[in-house]
């Protein structure tokens, strides 16, 4: 059942067979909110009848950094166990065993191939389609579907989100963003068609809203954070509280004071101001990048905690983002020293956003880490991609890629390695092979040519 909906009555009258038939996709509904659940031992009998419960599902992410990286500062030394991290993965020291580093990797089709500079936008609009994009800066655009759409199609059926796209920079998508190039092409790593991008989120509260089904307009910010999503659900929590087991109990209290921590914390970074009719107005958008990106890896996790959806992408910031960083003492902007022409100051900075942007994701992998699913967490139960479609910034390199893959699949995968493959072999391959990880078989596309081994 699809959305097999739990109303208080419903609750209430719950005796031991009705239990079973409570399903891990059991929500809760009530003033227009639906609130998804973790899995609960009261579901447990309900899952062993459906097909394919007696695994926890496999996530898929896609985590996108821009402006390529000091290659040789970010990549480690070493071979398959025997490895040392690199300064710039440096914050990902206690996450060394549940990552493995992939070498070799590149996306042929973000080169030029003819068409001159663009390098930014190729990079974006390539990652994840595997795809060349048409060289315009008008409205006939043109790429490729993206592997998470192509996930989102088959495997995104089971959830009520077949996927989420999110990002801290908006940006738009008309007009030129670099040299010839349409602003989508570096505004957007997911597209649903070969001439349609799938527009991310970039507001926590437009998110929240999205993966908990809060209703009403978004235009009416205040309104919305004046009706806490969570008190909407006091009675029907009470409800499951009562027919709950110790265990569920405390699982309950967890996830309920999790999501209410994240709710806490966007109300927090929403900072009033004043509208023309004089009504108080949250902006858009936190205060700095570190807790907008942390409070979307939340709900990352929070969307795959629950089931809402099993796939997301993610990008830090738009291809080309001259973003600085002053909480890091770079004040430049990162597009800007990117192009570091070999000066030392430069690197030395390109390396610490690196180290940023790794300390950012190491949150993310303990938070995983540290939620349970099933027999084990979420961590192990996901194929996480992490990296750009840059290799050194400076040089405009699509070839030997910076990327991890974080997570066990469901146990197939063993992590805590440093992989090297034949140079230039297609990123796409690696995209495949997580596809057919989760059953979406005989996926080819751009120059893909089968799987890889992971």
């Amino acid at each position: 059942m699809r959305d097999n909906l739990l109303s208080t009555t419903a609750i209430t009258e719950l005796d031991g067979s009705a239990k079973q038939r409570i399903s891990r996709r059991t929500l809760l509904r009530g003033l227009g909110v639906s609130l998804a659940l973790p899995s609960l031992n009261l579901m447990k009998p309900a899952m062993a009848l459906a097909e394919n419960a007696a695994t926890s599902p496999t996530r898929l992410a896609w985590v996108f950094f821009p402006n390529g990286t000091n290659a040789e500062r970010w990549f480690p030394k070493g071979k398959g166990t025997d490895w040392e991290l690199s300064p710039s993965l440096e914050p990902l020291a206690e996450c060394k065993a549940d990552f493995n580093v992939l070498r070799g990797l590149a996306q042929v089709n973000a080169q030029s191939l003819g068409d001159g500079p663009g390098d930014h936008a190729r990079s974006a609009s390539a990652f994840l389609t595997g795809a060349h994009p048409y060289k315009t800066a008008g409205s006939k655009i043109k790429v490729g579907r993206s592997a998470d759409q192509i996930a989102a199609d088959e495997y995104g059926r089971a959830t009520r989100l077949p996927s989420i796209e999110l990002g801290t920079e908006q940006g738009k998508d008309a007009g030129d963003c670099d040299s010839g190039y349409a602003c989508a092409y570096s505004n957007n790593i997911s597209w649903r068609s070969e001439t349609l991008p799938t527009a991310k989120e970039v507001d926590p509260l437009r998110a929240f809203q999205r993966l908990f089904g809060t209703t009403g307009s978004t235009d009416a910010r205040t309104q919305a954070m004046q009706s806490n999503i969570l008190d909407f659900v006091t009675d029907q929590r009470k409800h499951l509280v009562r027919i709950s087991g110790a265990e569920d109990r405390r699982k309950l209290d967890e996830y309920f004071n999790s999501v209410r921590e994240v709710e806490q914390r966007i109300n927090r970074f929403a900072v009033p101001v004043a509208l023309p009719e004089g009504v108080m107005e949250p902006t858009d958008k936190p205060n700095g990048p570190t807790e907008h990106i942390r409070l979307m890896y939340d709900l990352m996790v929070l969307a795959f905690r629950t089931d809402t959806t099993r796939i997301a992408t993610f990008m830090l910031a738009n291809e080309g983002s001259n973003r600085a960083f002053p909480m890091i003492e770079v004040k430049d902007g990162h597009h800007q020293l990117s192009h570091h022409e070999n000066k030392i100051e430069s690197i030395e900075k390109i390396a610490k956003i690196d180290r940023y942007y790794s300390e950012q994701f190491c949150y993310f992998l303990k938070k995983l880490k540290e939620t349970q699913d099933g027999e084990g967490n979420l961590l192990d139960h996901s194929m996480i991609v992490y990296g750009g479609c840059i290799s050194d910034g400076n040089r405009h390199d699509h070839h030997d890629l910076p990327i991890l893959l974080a997570g066990k699949g469901g146990n197939r995968i063993q992590t805590g390695r440093l992989l090297e493959y034949p140079q230039y072999t297609p990123l796409n391959n690696l995209f495949s092979t997580m596809l057919e990880n989760v059953g979406v078989r005989n996926v080819k596309f751009g120059d893909g040519t089968g799987q890889i081994s992971v």
